[in-house]
């Protein structure tokens, strides 16, 4: 195959899926301009008589990875009529299709998530996303059942690794916890600002779960430092129910499971993977300077 089919390749498919439904035949034949999308999906903006809708199609390694798209068109549809993600237009699990409103705004740059401002206006989206009632529908995700997945995947973590994550996991199981809708991917890039409000996209890896894990993902993957994770806290509201060191075990085991996700993927894709091991291996050292 020519570097031009494979191109071409998801863009067939894609708009083969969307003729294939009622409710979104009109955009297979729409202008479509990529978008940046992640390790496995392919994504556009469609364009049909000056309307916009972003389209994805997921990768086969999805399920893989950790997604559940069945969970996830269930979670879509409360969060797009909570206002906090972008409208559900349309979800086929069978084939990986997704079509939801477009969002005319910004992603956050790394230092834009890390400004005062931000910290508060993310902890007020994540206050909102907490307290909506979850359906039965959306699956339950557990980190610590998630890092022994990954481990029986194809990782081994050295020992000292493996302390280090087993006590941030069994500090977290002593805690009371409720259960609430969570993201678990709360990355700038998938933090749109239209200039008005604060949109959260790419929910593929959420769920039910700790609400604490979604402060932590987003403490961790803006490495923010002691008195950010405070700040954030605050502005989230927590009082007592949260205290740092929660957090701080919360960081360590999403750190965990962050790694064992890169080094499985760059184990299966050794000519592709330089990216994610390079990002393994500075886990790593996070994780073991995390235990020192």
């Amino acid at each position: 195959m020519s570097t031009s089919e494979a191109t071409d390749a998801p863009e067939t498919a894609v708009r083969a899926a969307l003729a294939a439904h009622d409710s979104t035949r009109v955009l297979a034949d729409a202008v479509f301009e990529p978008v940046r999308g992640g390790l496995s999906n392919h994504a556009w903006k469609a364009e049909k008589d000056g309307r916009h809708w972003f389209v994805r199609l997921g990768g086969p390694e999805s399920a893989t990875l950790g997604a559940d798209r069945e969970s996830e068109r269930s979670l879509l549809a409360v969060v797009g009529a909570a206002g906090l993600a972008p409208k559900l237009v349309a979800c086929d699990p069978s084939n990986g299709l997704l079509v939801t409103q477009f969002i005319e705004g910004a992603p956050w740059r790394r230092e834009d998530a890390r400004a005062a401002r931000n910290l508060e206006r993310i902890a007020q989206r994540l206050r909102v996303l907490h307290r909506l009632a979850p359906t039965t529908a959306i699956r339950r995700v557990d980190f610590a059942a998630q890092a022994r997945s990954l481990e029986d995947q194809r990782c081994v973590p050295a020992p000292a690794i493996q302390r280090i994550a087993d006590a941030a996991f069994e500090m977290l199981a002593s805690r009371r916890t409720r259960l609430a809708l969570c993201h678990n991917d709360l990355h700038h890039l998938n933090l749109l600002d239209d200039g008005r409000r604060l949109w959260i996209v790419d929910w593929e890896y959420g769920g039910v779960g700790d609400p604490l894990f979604d402060l932590a993902s987003f403490a961790c993957q803006h490495e923010l430092a002691a008195d950010e994770r405070n700040a954030l806290l605050a502005a989230y509201g927590a009082g007592d129910e949260i205290p740092a060191s929660a957090l701080d075990a919360a960081c360590t085991a999403f750190d965990y499971v962050q790694w064992l996700w890169y080094s499985n993927w760059a184990a299966r894709h050794p000519h592709a993977g330089r990216e994610y091991a390079l990002r393994a291996a500075a886990l790593e050292a996070r994780l073991a300077a995390s235990g020192s």
